[in-house]
C-alpha cells in the first residue's frame, strides 16, 4: 500500500510510506534554501503574498506537487494531509492534487500531535508506549500525551503549558536575535550552558513557565523578519529584583513605570544580551524549571507504559530528553531525527496507513534510518562543476582514511554524499566534520565557517560501541536527540566538543546505519587514539542544510572551509591546489597512535 503524506504550513514536507515503512521524505526548505520554508493554498489567487515571515505563492505548491510526482510517481492508494486542521485548505489541496494529475484511492485529514505521535509511535521499538508530543502550537492542543498500543493511539491527557512558547519568548527577553523563521529557541538552549541556577529566581521562572500565554502579534507593514511581530511577555519575570534594572518598556505608556504598568498590561522586558550574567542565569534558571514541568506533566502517566516516545518540535531540547532518561521511570525512551513539524507528513501518512489497513503495531526491529532525502537536486551539474573547482577523485575504499587524515590534519571538510538526512540535525551525509582534539576548532568554525554566535556549540559523533566510554549516554543516540556530558577525564582532550558546563550533544553512528562515517571515524582513531569527529551542518549563515552541490562549492569561496567532499571527489578552491596534493593515499605520513587511556 502506498501512502502520499503531505504537511503544508512551515516547515512544508512531503512523505512516502510503503506497506507502513517511510521510504522517502522531501522538505520544501531544502529546495527553496529557507529555513522553515512554507508552502499553502489557504486560498487559491495567484501572485505572490506576504504570510508571515515569507511570501507564499500558489506556483510554488504546484511546482512542488509536479517535483514530488516526477519522482515518487502520481498513484497512491491514499493522502494523508496534516495542515493545523484547516479544512478549506485540505478540499483545496485535494483539488490541485487532480490538476496535478494525481490518482489517489483515499484522501485522510490528520490532526497536528496525532500526526507528531504517529511518526514516533510507529517507527519505535515498542508495541505500547507512552508518547508525549508538544511544540507551539497545534490544532488538537499544545502539549499532549498519548497511549500507543497495538490497536493505535489514543488521546490521554491535554496539559495547557505552551512549552514551546514560553522558550521562545525567552529568547527575546534575553535578547537573542530569532532566525528568519522568528525562533530564538535553538540559540537559547546553547545559552544556558553559560549560566548560574538562581534559586531565588525558581518561583518566578515557575510561573512564567506555567502560566505564559502568546500576545497577538504586533502588525507589520512588510515581511515580519527576525520577529519584529513578536510581543514579548514577562508574566512572572518582571517581577523578579534583580531584573528590575534591566526592563525597558518598548510599547511605553507615558508617565507609567515599571512597577506600576499593571491593570492587565504587561510590560515587554529586555535584558542587554547573551553576553551578560543575568541573560545567562536567566536562561538556566528557566531551562532548568522548565525540564522539571516538562516532567511533571509526564510523571502521574508514566505507569502507563514502561516506554517513552517523546515528539514535537521541544522534543529537540536534548537537555530535557536526558533527564527523561535519568529518570528511571521508563525501560525505554524513544526519539526521532524530525520531531519538529517537518516530520509531520510520515506520521500521518503512517497513521493512514494503519487506519486503512487495521493491522496492528507490534513495534519495530528496523533502525528509522534518517538519510531519506533525495540525492543532491544538481547532481547533473557534477561535470561543469569540476571544470570550475580544482579536484582529485579517489576510489571509494581510500576515502574514509584521506578523510580521516585530512582532519586529523586540522584541515575543515564539509561533506555531501548520498541522500540527505531529514529532520533539523546533519547526521554525516551534510556534514562539515573537523578534529574535536584541536582547542581553537569551535572558535574558527563560529568565526570563519559558520558565522553564527559564539556561545553555541559543536556536536561530537562517536561509534555507538565505544561512546560510553567518552561520554554520559544512557544508550545510543542516532539522531543527536540527546545532550548528556563528556567524561571529565576526557573534557580537556576534547575541548571543541564540549560544552563551556562539560555537555556534549552527541550523535553515535554503528556501522549498519552508516559505514562511510563510520569507517571515518575508526580511521581517525588509528591516528589520534580517539574515534570522534566534530561534527556540524553544512549550510550557508542563516540557511537549513544544504542540498546543492554549487551551494556547498561556493563556501569554499565565501568562508575558511577547506575542502568539499562530494561522493569520492575531494574540491578545493582555486588556487589552493596544494590541498589536493594532501589527498595522498598511497603512504600515511603519520604514526598509528594508540588508544587514549583516561586521564593520559
Amino acid at each position: 500500500m502506498r501512502v502520499l503524506g503531505i504537511s503544508l504550513g512551515h516547515d512544508t514536507n512531503f512523505a512516502l510510506v510503503e506497506d507502513g515503512c517511510v521510504i522517502a521524505m522531501m522538505e520544501a526548505e531544502r529546495y527553496y534554501r529557507r529555513k522553515r520554508y512554507k508552502l499553502i493554498c489557504t486560498n487559491l489567487k495567484r501572485g505572490r503574498q506576504i504570510n508571515t515571515y515569507q511570501y507564499i505563492d500558489l506556483a510554488d505548491l504546484e511546482f512542488f506537487l509536479d517535483f514530488v510526482g516526477r519522482h515518487w510517481g502520481r498513484r497512491y492508494d491514499a493522502v494523508a494531509v496534516q495542515n493545523q486542521g484547516r479544512r478549506p485548505e485540505f478540499v483545496n489541496l485535494q483539488m490541485l492534487l487532480r490538476q496535478a494529475g494525481y490518482q489517489i484511492g483515499g484522501a485522510h485529514h490528520v490532526d497536528h500531535h496525532l500526526s507528531h505521535a504517529a511518526l514516533a509511535f510507529y517507527t519505535s521499538p515498542f508495541d505500547d508506549a507512552l508518547v508525549l508530543s508538544y511544540d507551539g502550537a497545534g490544532n488538537d492542543g499544545i502539549t499532549v500525551l498519548f497511549h500507543g498500543r497495538p490497536d493505535g493511539l489514543e488521546y490521554v491527557e491535554r496539559s495547557p503549558i505552551q512549552f514551546g512558547q514560553n522558550y521562545n519568548n525567552l529568547g527575546y527577553i534575553i535578547g537573542i536575535t530569532p532566525n528568519a523563521a522568528n525562533d530564538t529557541a535553538g540559540k537559547l538552549m546553547g545559552l544556558t550552558a553559560y549560566g548560574q541556577i538562581r534559586s531565588e529566581w525558581i518561583p518566578f521562572a515557575r510561573r512564567y513557565v506555567r502560566e505564559y500565554r502568546g500576545l497577538v502579534r504586533k502588525p507589520v507593514a512588510e515581511l515580519d523578519s527576525y520577529g519584529a511581530g513578536h510581543r514579548i511577555n514577562a508574566i512572572g519575570l518582571e517581577d523578579i529584583p534583580d531584573l528590575q534594572d534591566c526592563v525597558a518598556l518598548v510599547e511605553s505608556v507615558p508617565g507609567v513605570g515599571p512597577a506600576r504598568l499593571r491593570n492587565g498590561l504587561l510590560p515587554e522586558i529586555h535584558l542587554s544580551g547573551p553576553e551578560h550574567d543575568l541573560a545567562q542565569d536567566l536562561a538556566r534558571t528557566v531551562q532548568r524549571v522548565w525540564t522539571e514541568e516538562v516532567l511533571e506533566v509526564v510523571r502521574p502517566f508514566s505507569q502507563r507504559s514502561r516506554n517513552l516516545c517523546i515528539v514535537g518540535g521541544c522534543a529537540l531540547n536534548g537537555i530535557t530528553n536526558f533527564a527523561f532518561q535519568q529518570t528511571g521511570w521508563f525501560g525505554g525512551t524513544y526519539m526521532v531525527p524530525n520531531a519538529s513539524d517537518c516530520g509531520l507528513s510520515a506520521g500521518a501518512a503512517l497513521l493512514a496507513y494503519h487506519r486503512v489497513t487495521g493491522l496492528p503495531f507490534g513495534g519495530t526491529n528496523e533502525y528509522f534510518s534518517p538519510y531519506l532525502g533525495l540525492e543532491p537536486f544538481d547532481r547533473d551539474e557534477l561535470p561543469s562543476l569540476r571544470q570550475r573547482y580544482p579536484h582529485r577523485i579517489l576510489n571509494d575504499p581510500e576515502v574514509p582514511e584521506t578523510l580521516a587524515r585530512l582532519i586529523h590534519d586540522d584541515l575543515i571538510v564539509g561533506v555531501i554524499r548520498g541522500r540527505y538526512e531529514i529532520g533539523p540535525r546533519a547526521l554525516g551525509n551534510r556534514s562539515i566534520l573537523c578534529n574535536p582534539l584541536n582547542p581553537n576548532m569551535r572558535d574558527i568554525l563560529n568565526q570563519k565557517v559558520k558565522h553564527r554566535e559564539w556561545y553555541r556549540p559543536f556536536a561530537p559523533v562517536a561509534p555507538a560501541e565505544d561512546a560510553s566510554r567518552y561520554f554520559t549516554n544512557a544508550a545510543d543516540i542516532p539522531y543527536m536527540s540527546v545532550i548528556c556530558h563528556t567524561r571529565p577525564e576526557f573534557a580537556e582532550r576534547l575541548p571543541s566538543i564540549t560544552h563551556v558546563d562539560g555537555s556534549a550533544r552527541l550523535q553515535t553512528v554503528r556501522r549498519e546505519q552508516n559505514a562511510f562515517l563510520y569507517d571515518t571515524l575508526r580511521a581517525f582513531e588509528k591516528l589520534s587514539g580517539m574515534p570522534i569527529l566534530l561534527n556540524t551542518s553544512f549550510n550557508p549563515a542563516g540557511e537549513p542544510i544544504l542540498n546543492y552541490c554549487a551551494v556547498g562549492l561556493e563556501m569554499l569561496t565565501t568562508t575558511d572551509l577547506d575542502l568539499v567532499l562530494i561522493d569520492n571527489t575531494f574540491f578545493c578552491a582555486p588556487g589552493r591546489e596544494n590541498l589536493l596534493r594532501r589527498c595522498e593515499t598511497t603512504s600515511d605520513r603519520h604514526p598509528v597512535a594508540e588508544p587514549v587511556e583516561a586521564g593520559a
